[in-house]
């Protein structure tokens, strides 16, 4: 009787990153999520729960220190919504490291929360091996 093959499973990994308008000043990088080595974006999206009040505009952008807005470009952070990252991959070698920049024009928020929501999994892993 041969063998059966054995099989690893690896569950879905979420990291959440949550934020309000006092979190994010104006024109700065601030880093949010890192992933680790061989990282493989399954899903990811940010959700804005309470829009900001700011006065001519409010946008949020995703991405890295060298890529800011490479995963989402100008997100509205004055609407309510749920807005998927226009770009998704992997496996990222080096691991992955985003982080948010907003941009705000005209009167200061005084309100304004959200979260950024990364579904991913790890090339080479299992949580269980079956077989």
């Amino acid at each position: 009787m041969s063998k059966p093959d054995t099989v690893g499973v690896q569950y879905l990994r979420v990291r959440v990153f949550n934020y309000t308008f006092a979190d994010l000043p104006s024109g700065t990088f601030v880093p949010a999520l890192k992933l680790p080595m061989g990282s493989i974006l399954i899903a990811a999206f940010n959700l804005v729960e309470s829009p900001s009040n700011a006065g001519t505009s409010d946008v949020l952008d995703i991405g890295t220190a060298a890529a800011p807005a490479s995963f989402l470009d100008n997100n509205d952070f004055k609407i309510a919504a749920k807005t998927q990252f226009t770009t998704l991959g992997g496996p990222f070698a080096q691991g992955l490291a985003l982080g948010v920049t907003r941009t705000a024009v005209g009167t200061s928020a005084t309100a304004g929360r959200g979260c950024v929501v990364v579904q991913y999994v790890v090339k080479g892993t299992a949580d269980e091996v079956y077989g």
